[in-house]
């Protein structure tokens, strides 16, 4: 499916780290469901302990882990923890720790994807997750990179406040899940914990069949538009297009999902002054023509209560059906559009109007 997208693939991160990822038509498959296969990353950066006789009490402290791994409370994967660590639980898909001084922390989560994807959608989603995850830190700089077929494992350097850190980020895809591991430490650590985040990586085991039917993309970030006009939550792995050069007076905020099947267009366009209702009626068609073909056709058209007006609609010459929401505010009207493939209806559509109803507005 080819929607309102830049006709060159590559994305400048003002973090100052660039990925590169590209995603085709891949066909959908059903989910592969594995039964306990232990994932081992044996590529993640290590540095020799010290000799025994120069390991200080606190270094040997740092690398002790527990006798009995971590389950997570969805069942969909287990991992070893580090001993005395303070960790808390969020949801059913993630666990949070950090070390008794603060000086070391990691992050396990894991998201159900539907079905297993590709290796170009699986590195498209590490690269939305990467961006989210790093997006108001300073000095980002990747120092290392191994990519495997669905394996990716980045090491990289960043500053928080005035501490510098470095960080390893672990990506396993296993059938219709996605496993995100992240282990941190300051850097005036001197590497203590690196051995230690290297065996928490080799414990990580993946149930894939304990997600069949859990919420997909669950981690999702509340989005708000440009004007500050209205709220709405987006998976944190869809990667984001924004498009200021083709409606004049509009922003077009573009959120497409890691294979490129699903999307959700966020356009707000500018007027001046107050907005009639023939304009608002006629702005919207104009704008959403430009997104979706000239072919476009209206299929159902409802008030909601809130205001808004609902449209559903399919345009032939994509092959791509939608619902958009449309309303004025001040001297401004928006469209907010979930767009989805008839292949792919079963997969994402349940998804799509769930982040449809996240709409709040300000």
């Amino acid at each position: 499916m080819k929607l309102h997208l830049p006709g060159i693939f590559t994305l400048l991160i003002s973090i100052g780290l660039i990925f590169s990822t590209a995603c085709g038509g891949e066909s959908v498959k059903d989910p592969v469901v594995e039964e306990k296969e232990k994932v081992s990353i044996t590529n993640t950066p290590t540095i020799e302990n010290l000799p025994e006789e120069e390991t200080s009490p606190v270094e040997q402290t740092a690398v002790e882990l527990s006798d009995q791994p971590y389950t997570s409370p969805s069942g969909s994967f287990q991992i070893i923890l580090p001993e005395g660590w303070n960790c808390s639980e969020t949801g059913e898909f993630k666990v949070d720790c950090q070390s008794p001084g603060q000086s070391a922390e990691l992050q396990a989560r894991i998201t159900a994807t539907g079905y297993e994807l590709v290796q170009e959608a699986f590195l498209s989603f590490t690269h939305a997750e990467l961006v989210h995850a790093y997006s108001e830190i300073k000095e980002y700089v990747e120092i290392k990179r191994f990519e495997s077929e669905g394996r990716l494992t980045v090491t990289a350097s960043w500053r928080k406040g005035d501490t510098y850190w470095e960080s390893t980020d672990v990506f396993i895809r296993i059938g219709g899940t996605v496993l995100h591991l992240q282990t941190a430490a300051q850097q005036e650590s001197g590497g203590i914990y690196d051995g230690m985040f290297t065996r928490i990586a080799e414990s990580a085991e993946i149930f894939p069949s304990a997600l069949l039917g859990s919420q997909l993309y669950a981690n999702r970030n509340t989005h708000t538009a440009r004007d500050a006009i209205f709220e709405i939550d987006i998976p944190t792995a869809w990667v984001k297009y924004t498009d200021a050069g083709s409606i004049k007076k509009t922003i077009i905020e573009e959120f497409f999902s890691p294979d490129m099947r699903a999307s959700i267009q966020i356009a707000v366009y500018w007027h001046g002054e107050m907005i009639e209702q023939t304009l608002k009626a006629e702005k919207t068609l104009e704008i959403m023509r430009v997104l979706y073909g000239h072919d476009l056709r209206v299929s159902h058209d409802k008030g909601l209560p809130d205001g808004r007006e609902r449209l559903e609609w399919y345009a032939a010459n994509k092959d791509i059906n939608g619902i958009s929401y449309f309303d004025s505010y001040g001297s401004s009207i928006y469209v907010i559009s979930i767009v989805w493939e008839k292949t792919t209806e079963k997969i994402y559509l349940p998804l799509l109007e769930e982040i449809a109803a996240s709409f709040s507005m300000e």
